[in-house]
């Protein structure tokens, strides 16, 4: 494996824990912040963190007016459609069944990039997805027998789906002009003028209530800083090396890291139905590098003889 992919495979399961660990911080977070305040405050210091760095250690690039479009529909996609669906979605649906449309994301972007970007399927990373899928199936049904939904819950969660995938493959067409910190720096800050209104409209006297401590602030300032701007670079960086398919087939990882970080962080069960589930999972994801890597093994043993 050559360094670049195994630095960009390293990245990526980065990003996948960061976000995993931002279900236990969203949880800290909300007991005093509402969903709303939590995405704003959220997006808002990333994009403080990111322009900084950008100024001062990347080179940010000028965006040329025919991309101002693409730029638009990026941070309208994710963040700002994919949370406002996804946070008042599952308010109609249970969790269990969130939790595994959402997992459609990694399973539909082959489709997506082969109308869209005309890339073809792979059929053993499509075996792959369908077997993590399954896994992901197991995970969160694991202790579970809420399956609770109606259709607008099931409507709102699936217009975050398509949401992430609309932002797949516009990040991949702005990719091919622009370097990652020039892109989710744009991004942040778009998203944050999206949500300003909806903050100042119906938030703003909550968090004047809500006294400026460390504490109080911490799981907001995790959620920025390792969910937001470290994860999202980590990700756009690893897409750019491994492409969008099998960055997002990553996304498997999601529920099962979570399950662990809540039996370890918070104490919650873990059952052998989910430790079986998330061994699915994982070998879903490295099935076509194994099939990959069973191929290299066999063209060096015909060279040798």
């Amino acid at each position: 494996m050559k360094k670049q992919t195994f630095v960009a495979y390293l990245a990526i399961i980065t990003a996948m824990l960061f976000w995993s660990l931002s279900f236990v911080w969203y949880k800290e977070a909300y007991k005093l912040f509402t969903p709303i305040s939590v995405i704003f405050i959220r997006l808002l210091i990333a994009s403080i963190l990111l322009s900084i760095t950008a100024l001062t250690v990347f080179k940010i690039q000028k965006i040329d007016k025919r991309h101002y479009k693409f730029f638009l529909l990026l941070a309208f996609f994710e963040p700002f459609l994919y949370f406002m669906a996804e946070g008042h979605g599952i308010n109609y649906t249970s969790a269990t069944v969130a939790s595994v449309i959402v997992a459609l994301i990694p399973l539909l972007t082959p489709f997506a990039t082969r109308i869209f970007l005309k890339t073809p399927i792979n059929n053993i990373h499509l075996i792959g997805l369908v077997i993590s899928f399954g896994g992901v199936g197991i995970v969160v049904s694991a202790g579970s027998t809420d399956f609770s939904a109606d259709s607008l819950g099931i409507g709102l969660m699936f217009m975050a789906v398509l949401s992430a995938l609309g932002y797949s493959i516009v990040l991949v067409k702005l990719m091919k002009f622009y370097n990652t910190i020039t892109i989710i720096t744009f991004q942040n800050i778009l998203a944050v003028i999206f949500f300003l209104p909806f903050f100042l409209s119906f938030e703003l006297d909550t968090i004047a209530s809500i006294p400026m401590t460390l504490e109080n602030y911490s799981p907001v300032l995790k959620l920025s800083f390792f969910a937001s701007f470290l994860a999202f670079s980590l990700f756009v960086y690893s897409i750019k090396r491994i492409g969008i398919t099998i960055a997002n087939m990553f996304t498997y990882l999601i529920p099962a890291f979570t399950a662990l970080f809540a039996f370890i962080i918070i104490k919650e069960t873990l059952s052998i139905q989910a430790i079986i589930g998330i061994m699915i999972v994982i070998f879903g994801l490295a099935l076509p590098h194994l099939s990959k890597f069973k191929k290299q093994s066999s063209k060096t043993d015909s060279t040798t003889h």
